[in-house]
């Protein structure tokens, strides 16, 4: 096979078998997410997060290991404790993925993918050496953090070169915001994936291989390469015009330096300035131009890499060496950094809002819920001007949630939206009525910098974005994914691009034509009292193109797999092409490195498989096995994304802008329909029809589902 190796490894931590199977029989579903969604239709959809039926499942695909930009991608698939819908009768499956060279290495030892189930009696890791494959003793490893852990790793291997997936103290302690670490800084966050691992008490995954990659069309693939790489843009689609924290560096640009095209890129100059010194170098994963991890050293804290929403503490407001450390702590101990954000919004909360002359937190220490020790050093962490941002309260706040410290750490580690039932219950439990009304009202804060983080996506996640900047195509994103959806397709040409608003829209015109980009897209740079732009039938429609457009792309995007915040890329760094892209990337690189003879059709096509396949898993999850309406109950926002903004709670450090007019349920329904025919799925119900299955060649996948389930539409 070109792409592909042709094998997946299978490792049985009940009986300690290991066995080798085709990749064949998931090549329909082309690999990433593809495999690992297949995987779970398969054999357990209704398992429990921490159960040892349910599997956890490490997936490249055909662009990883090759050349190909930006492709040093690995996808982890599971039911997530992570995500907290209480009306879904079964935890529901979802996504994860992290960067760096694990993918790469798994492809050169010979596996498209790994298959984990069952729970070993003690603490393991797995390590795999090309055909070697062994189960290895992990007690000394249990306790230590990431960091330690892959250098004992890697002693007790006597390979430097060896490439490790592992998890923390707060995996093994069963956090449900645990994420799985790569290297000092690569991470699968979202998703709770680090508790899956505790649960089957397996510390690590090291990968070592010594074999290539076949592709197809070596010579036109290089030559192709070369050719992107000359208006490949920055991270997240930058173009030299951004200013904003995760802008480009520099602002010049040559198409003709193909070798530092898209290098021009340090978050530590726009993110955190006062840690300049301390920055060594960006930081690529494997086959990548852009360099988004800013690799510093600081004495005392030492080595890390820091990208994106890493930089959690400096956009909460801390201005020194704290932000580094809060990132340190983070991958070390093992914190989703995007849950930070609420989370520690919350606690702030928790602070501040006074009932019967008391805070909210000081009643919780008066019933002994949290101890006089860690309240006292939860207040070090309190926002300007009450107190200095600083590490001592971090520092408190990290350990309280890693080590389930009083009932309130126990709390945080179910994550920041089950942390507000919980104590909200715990509260009435204790006749404290009041108080835990006010607790619940935390459900309406708003995220910081507009919207873009924090706050109450669904699903039991910080949002990634809010659908009210940025429309109902956004606003449909978020309500078909089981996680906060984390897609940059439409922000890499509206958000972090520099461009305005009017200089983005002919480029999307360019992709989507004139209808669906101007009865679409809408400016959000306008006046934040001004709503969403509509024009009827047109812009449902226009807007359920949009959201059918990221969905498509995104298990392309994370089947073959290439990076999420590259592609597809929509914009470049070179005015002499109006700033524009070029959408058609993926599959003719997926052409070229399998040999497939393949169109954007075709391509889309196996990324409706996927989506319909994740479609029926949560179909089989939600109503457990029974019939049930998709429309009306799972594919819904939060409440407060429709409530008068006036109601909404503003953060109080960061000061928050004040939130875009809300949504309307009406034109999210129309929205939500109009997608639904685009896919084939039912309108009444969102259930995909046996019709659309059946021409994505998906006849077996009926049988499969209706055997277990339900009978779908017709």
């Amino acid at each position: 096979m070109n792409g592909w190796t042709g094998k997946i490894l299978r490792v049985d931590l009940d009986s300690g078998i290991i066995t080798k199977e085709e990749t064949s029989k998931y090549i329909d579903y082309t690999g990433g997410i593809g495999i690992g969604f297949k995987v779970i239709f398969d054999e357990a959809p209704t398992a429990e997060p921490f159960s040892p039926e349910n599997r956890i499942i490490f997936a490249a695909g055909p662009m990883v290991g090759s050349i190909a930009p930006c492709s040093g991608r690995s996808e982890v698939i599971s039911i997530s404790p992570h995500v907290y819908a209480p009306e879904s009768k079964k935890p529901l499956v979802t996504r994860s993925g992290f960067g760096g060279y694990w993918g790469a290495e798994l492809k050169f030892a010979g596996y498209d993918a790994i298959i984990v189930q069952g729970k070993a009696e003690k603490p393991v890791y797995i390590s795999v050496n090309d055909d070697k494959v062994e189960i290895k003793d992990a007690n000394s490893l249990w306790g230590l953090d990431t960091f330690e852990a892959q250098d004992k790793i890697k002693e007790e291997l006597k390979d430097e070169k060896v490439q490790i997936a592992v998890i923390g103290p707060s995996g093994e302690n069963l956090v449900r915001i645990a994420p799985i670490l790569h290297r000092i800084g690569n991470a699968a966050g979202q998703g709770g994936f680090g508790a899956v691992m505790g649960s089957k008490n397996l510390k690590a995954i090291s990968i070592r291989g010594t074999n290539g990659v076949k592709v197809a069309q070596k010579k036109e693939l290089i030559q192709y390469v070369k050719s992107v790489r000359k208006f490949q843009p920055g991270p997240l689609g930058s173009t030299p015009l951004s200013t904003g924290a995760l802008s480009w560096t520099e602002k010049h640009i040559d198409p003709s330096d193909i070798n530092s095209q898209a290098l021009r890129f340090d978050q530590t100059k726009s993110c955190a300035p006062w840690l300049n010194e301390y920055h060594i170098k960006s930081q690529s994963c494997y086959a990548c131009p852009q360099g988004c991890y800013s690799y510093m050293n600081i004495k005392g804290m030492g080595a890390g890499a820091v990208s994106c929403t890493q930089w959690f503490y400096s956009w909460m407001g801390n201005t020194d060496k704290a932000t580094f450390l809060a990132n340190q702590l983070a991958n070390k101990l093992g914190v989703d950094t995007f849950e930070m954000f609420p989370m520690i919004q919350f606690v702030w909360y928790l602070q501040d809002t006074v009932v019967d002359g008391k805070s909210i937190l000081q009643h919780m220490r008066d019933k002994d819920l949290v101890s006089s020790k860690l309240q006292a050093g939860l207040e070090e962490g309190h926002y300007p001007p009450k107190g200095k941002l600083n590490a001592a309260g971090l520092e408190t706040l990290i350990n309280m949630i890693v080590y389930r410290q009083s009932f309130l750490g126990d709390s945080l580690a179910e994550g920041f939206r089950r942390a507000v039932d919980i104590i909200h219950a715990k509260l009435n439990e204790l006749g404290m009525k009041k108080i835990a009304v006010k607790v619940q009202d935390f459900e309406n804060m708003e995220g910081i910098m507009g919207g873009v983080v924090g706050g109450n996506g669904g699903r039991g996640m910080s949002a990634h974005y809010d659908p009210r900047t940025y429309g109902y195509y956004w606003a449909v994103n978020f309500a078909m994914e089981n996680r906060d959806p984390n897609r940059h397709s439409m922000t890499n040409l509206l958000e972090w691009t520099g461009l305005s608003f009017e200089q983005a829209l002919p480029i999307g015109k360019k992709i989507w034509g004139d209808e669906v980009a101007d009865n679409g897209l809408s400016d959000i740079f306008r006046a934040r009292n001004l709503s969403l732009t509509w024009n009827g039938k047109k812009s449902a429609h226009a807007n359920a193109v949009l959201a059918k457009f990221i969905h498509d792309r995104a298990c392309i995007k994370d089947s073959i797999p290439v990076c999420d915040w590259a592609f597809p890329i929509m914009t470049s760094g070179r005015k002499d092409r109006g700033y524009a892209g070029d959408v058609s990337v993926e599959h003719q690189l997926f052409e070229l490195v399998t040999g497939e003879k393949t169109t954007q059709e075709d391509l889309d096509k196996r990324a409706a498989r996927i989506w319909n396949l994740h479609r029926l898993i949560t179909a089989m999850e939600w109503g457990g096995g029974k019939a049930v309406n998709l429309r009306k109950e799972h594919d819904q926002l939060p409440d407060h994304f429709f409530i008068p903004s006036e109601t909404r709670l503003l953060a109080p450090h960061p000061p928050a802008a004040e939130p875009h007019p809300p949504l309307s349920k009406k034109l999210f329904e129309e929205t939500k329909v109009e997608y639904y025919k685009l896919f084939g799925w039912d309108t009444q119900t969102g259930l995909p029809k046996r019709s659309t299955l059946e021409k994505l060649g998906m006849s077996d996948v009926i049988k499969n589902f209706e055997t277990r389930a339900f009978k779908l539409p017709a």
